[in-house]
């Protein structure tokens, strides 16, 4: 079917806005280089310098290097899996799960991943991070205060996710450029202020850590990200070039800039990232890092986050990125004036992301390659396909038992190997046995049924209040 066709028969209607409950159109569809630059400006903020920052706390340079490609190649295959789902299926995240977990338990979980974790919960964070940066800029200055500076950044966060897809790519356009800068010299800064390569490879960090529980801080830093990049990856116009897209940008650029970073602060003895990038004359440079660099990241934030708002609210996407915004910024704001500047809330937030949000990406993987890739034999585009008068379960308790046993063993039970890959391989396997064993049996854990119309996932209750 030709470009023009496949336009032409394109059946939904969209009335919650930027495809959110139904497939992307045909027209809306962007190019792998496209997929690679929204990614990456998704990736260029504050956490991700920050995040390498803190190892330069914790480890050496031979294991900062281990931690970082061990981390970042945990959270490639995750994504790159479930970006090639978006792609296969156009759409969005909380939209497919509602295979593996029913339509009520796809808004459950996607709400505590995308809506909460990732929409208030990584905002609240951007935003906190900026506000000490703005402090560590100018500290003497009564609005660069953290709290303070995290509502007024906060605000102004929200503007271009209130655009959409769009607005994300242009501002990813302009600052990844400028990010690959900040990182060089962060990394040639290093190995500088060392003293040269042989002194970099003797030194030792303030605050040493076991490597499991860096690779696992690693995984945290992008791991919520690395589940819904569905959301970004289903505008792609081949589904493979979404998953190279995602898995190219966080093993090359996202272990650039945490080992650039890392090493910074080992170099400089435990400074924070910050203060270092003050401490080698990068200024002006630092000013354009948080502003810009936080506006990538927290717009998608709130993108992604308002998606999977979309079913509890008849607003638009668009108010909901609002609320969301607000909230976010208010709980930066009040981290900011009680925690300050202080690492620990950061910390906890990565290792608790790191070690229980895997189970979900390990759920998703297995029921849409294992179990109805390999043993139903499904074709890629037919296992997340929505189709007019089809019925979609309401709860579908399968996905819902392997991903809380999965996340709670690998996070709180099992104290050997590293948490995040725990948490993904049980829920991985226990999902695989379930869901297998229980269609060979025939027994079904899935109750409801919801029809799918020509919107796509929005409730009936939504039509009914619009008065259709």
């Amino acid at each position: 079917m030709s470009s023009q066709e496949e336009k032409s028969t394109y059946e939904w209607e969209d009335v919650m806005g930027d495809y959110a409950l139904v497939p992307v159109a045909p027209q809306a569809l962007r190019s792998t280089m496209a997929m690679f630059v929204i990614f990456t400006g998704v990736l260029a903020c504050i956490a991700a310098l920050w995040g390498g920052g803190v190892l330069g706390l914790q480890f050496n340079f031979r294991d900062m290097i281990i931690v970082a490609t061990v981390g970042t190649l945990i959270q490639g295959v995750i994504g790159a899996l479930t970006a090639y789902i978006g792609g296969s299926s156009r759409l969005s995240t909380y939209a497919f799960m509602s295979w593996p977990y029913g339509r009520y338990g796809a808004l459950l979980w996607g709400l505590a991943l995308a809506g909460i974790t990732c929409g208030i919960g990584w905002f609240a964070v951007e935003t906190w991070l900026f506000g000490i940066m703005m402090h560590d800029l100018m500290p003497g200055n009564p609005l660069m205060g953290v709290g303070v500076a995290s509502i007024w950044g906060g605000l102004l966060m929200m503007t271009t996710a209130a655009i959409g897809i769009k607005g994300i790519a242009f501002l990813s356009y302009l600052t990844v450029p400028f990010w690959v800068v900040i990182a060089a010299i962060s990394f040639s800064s290093g190995i500088m202020v060392s003293g040269g390569w042989e002194k970099v490879i003797m030194l030792q960090p303030v605050s040493p850590t076991p490597l499991g529980l860096g690779i696992a801080q690693v995984v945290g830093l992008y791991i919520a990200g690395a589940t819904i990049t569905s959301d970004v990856s289903r505008f792609s116009k081949d589904p493979k070039g979404g998953a190279l897209a995602w898995l190219v940008q966080v093993l090359v650029v996202e272990n650039f800039f945490l080992i650039g970073a890392g090493l910074l602060t080992l170099g400089m003895g435990g400074t924070r990232i910050t203060e270092a990038l003050l401490a080698v004359g990068v200024g002006l440079g630092a000013y354009l890092l948080a502003i810009l660099g936080q506006w990538t990241t927290n717009d998608n934030n709130l993108y992604s986050g308002a998606l999977n708002f979309t079913l509890l609210s008849p607003v638009s996407r668009r108010t909901l990125v609002i609320i969301l915004g607000l909230i976010g910024t208010a709980a930066a704001a009040y981290v900011g004036f009680v925690a300050g500047a202080s690492f620990d809330p950061f910390i906890a937030f990565l290792t608790i992301l790191g070690s229980f949000v895997p189970a979900v990406g390990g759920t998703i993987i297995a029921d849409f390659y294992v179990y109805r890739g390999l043993y139903k034999k499904l074709p890629p585009a037919e296992r997340y396909k929505l189709k007019i008068g089809d019925k979609m379960p309401e709860v579908n308790l399968t996905g819902w038992i392997s991903t809380a046993i999965g996340g709670a063993l690998g996070t709180w039970v099992i104290t050997a190997g590293i948490p995040s890959i725990n948490s993904l391989l049980i829920a991985f396997v226990i999902y695989i046995i379930l869901a297998i064993a229980l269609d060979k049996a025939g027994v079904q854990l899935a109750f409801g049924k919801f029809e799918i119309t020509k919107r796509g996932l929005v409730p009936k209750w939504f039509i009914r209040r619009r008065g259709e």
